[in-house]
């Protein structure tokens, strides 16, 4: 009995000794300043390339306030259609939209002293009627749809989500971790590098040597003579 006390006591001083350490590697791709389809595009090219060379998780560095719906969700997209996990690190601030693709990462990491920030999306609409409200009315089918999956993502119901959000819902690290928004508030970081195995392959070249064969010579034959008369 004793010896399994002690062994529980020790399992759990390890763990509350890791839980807030974080171990980054060099699979690092950084979403710094305003999201926008052109970052959008850089970020998921070195997401798949990444992907491409192993399936360890891939960390993306976040300090973002936020832009594009359409844009982040390309992002998102892209997240969910590789193999490789990818982990939410925010170093500083991750509001509305940076938020929203934290928030689909597959685990989530804050800093102790960053914060977050969701609030309603705000969308324009111009042209006449009826096109106004055909545009509305698909944004708003739009965004209830994305709500329910942010909803889902963080563990609420889409009302309790949408009531939250409703003048803007700002969040400390430990507030975030407290209504399970993330993980774990970092309060520790390692570093491990990975190696990465080159295979080089080497080709064989044969050369050819084009043999040039000069044109055919034809010498010039003696044409037959008649035969010289003897006068009689």
């Amino acid at each position: 009995m004793l010896r399994k006390t002690i062994a529980a006591l020790a399992l759990l001083l390890l763990v509350s000794g890791t839980a807030n350490a974080l171990e980054l590697t060099s699979r690092q791709v950084h979403l710094s300043g305003s999201v926008s389809l052109s970052k959008v595009q850089g970020i998921t090219e070195k997401l798949i390339k990444l992907n491409s060379v192993s399936h360890d998780p891939i960390f993306l560095m976040i300090n973002s306030p936020g832009g594009s719906v359409a844009a982040g969700f390309v992002l998102i997209d892209v997240m969910k259609s590789i193999e490789s996990p990818v982990y939410a690190v925010i170093e500083s601030a991750a509001y509305s939209m940076g938020a929203i693709i934290a928030v689909f990462c597959s685990k989530r990491y804050m800093y102790k002293h960053a914060t977050m920030m969701f609030h309603e999306a705000s969308y324009g609409t111009l042209g006449e009627d009826p096109s106004i409200r055909s545009r509305i009315g698909f944004n708003s089918r739009y965004l209830d749809k994305l709500h329910k999956e942010i909803a889902a993502r963080i563990g609420m119901s889409p009302k309790q989500y949408r009531t939250k959000i409703r003048d803007g819902w700002w969040l400390l690290a430990d507030e975030a971790k407290k209504a399970g928004v993330i993980d774990e508030v970092v309060e520790k970081i390692s570093y491990r590098h990975l190696f990465i195995e080159k295979i080089t392959i080497k080709k064989t070249v044969t050369e050819y040597k084009e043999r040039q064969i000069s044109p055919p010579t034809f010498k010039p034959t003696r044409k037959s003579r008649p035969p010289k008369r003897t006068p009689r």
